[in-house]
């Protein structure tokens, strides 16, 4: 027996669908444990994501697992913290659509006389004034942080979010590179000090640090940003290889697909621009990139 959907019904699923696409559909798993591999139960985890203001929070059940749902695409710090142990922070670029790596982490017992409430309390709190872009306050605690644990050099990520949103860009780029001094690969850090230099019109410096960062994550946005850059400077042939790496990693992102049209009348290849534009229409066909493709196509095909 086939039942139909009432109005309410819709209204509710629909309002459902909002609510999921609003909050994120991303997951994320992992473990805690200590250096011997044993489970560490009732560890807290955090992850924020200073851009969007976004924290969510889970505990590690008694086999040390823990599991965080909501996530959108975006950079996250990640802080974990439990009693006896000293804290720990990680930056990790996740991805709503697709499966995240699971974060395996382990946590190093406290030394004599040390008290485990006093960075992990501090890192959450300076966090939350990051969230609300109080960007003093979370320097002065992050700092404070940084006195007490100094090989927290992931900490120098929020530093520099926050003197970027104070426009201080080159303490914010100087900051990014201590994260790069200790992990050469950070994601973050590099997009970073990329976003910085592009602020500053320094693109063709802004280039090689995304380039760098294209190859550590699978991010569809990074390659795209360079593509831009390129296409602006007029490099139609390094372009598209960037719109179509975009392009692969988000097939049905009408944009990278719009873009390598026009790039490719740029270089004067017809075929390759109507093949373009007709795989815009294809995969987002009621988008606004569809229309201007669909322009195009009428144009091209007189």
């Amino acid at each position: 027996m086939v039942k139909r959907c009432t109005a309410f019904g819709v209204g509710v699923l629909l309002a459902a669908m909002t609510v999921l696409a609003q909050m994120g559909t991303g997951r994320v798993t992992g473990t805690v444990k200590d250096p011997q591999g044993k489970p560490i139960a009732g560890a807290k985890i955090t992850a924020t994501n200073p851009e969007s203001e976004r924290a969510l929070e889970a505990t590690s059940d008694k086999g040390g697992k823990w599991a965080l749902l909501g996530f959108r695409s975006g950079t996250y710090e990640f802080t974990f913290t439990a009693d006896g142990y000293k804290p720990q922070a990680y930056t990790n670029a996740i991805k709503q659509m697709n499966r995240n790596p699971s974060m395996d982490v382990v946590l190093e017992p406290l030394e004599m006389g040390q008290s485990s409430g006093g960075s992990g309390g501090k890192l959450q709190e300076a966090n939350q004034f990051l969230e609300q872009k109080q960007y003093p306050e979370a320097l002065a605690k992050y700092e404070e942080i940084l006195a007490a644990e100094p090989t927290l050099y992931q900490i120098y990520y929020n530093i520099g979010i926050a003197q970027r949103e104070m426009g201080e860009l080159d303490k914010a780029a100087a900051s990014f590179q201590k994260v790069l001094d200790q992990e050469a690969n950070n994601t973050s850090a590099l997009i970073g000090i990329g976003d910085i230099l592009v602020a500053q019109g320094k693109l063709d410096e802004a280039v090689t640090y995304f380039e760098k960062a294209i190859g550590q994550t699978t991010d569809e946005v990074i390659p795209f940003n360079v593509a831009e850059i390129y296409f602006n400077q007029g490099n139609t042939a390094k372009a598209l290889e960037y719109y179509q790496t975009a392009a692969t990693r988000k097939p049905d992102w009408p944009e990278p697909h719009l873009k390598m049209g026009y790039a490719h009348l740029n270089a004067g290849n017809m075929d390759a621009a109507i093949a373009s534009f007709e795989k815009v229409v294809e995969v987002a066909p009621d988008s606004p990139q569809a229309q201007m493709a669909q322009a195009a196509l009428s144009s091209l095909k007189k």
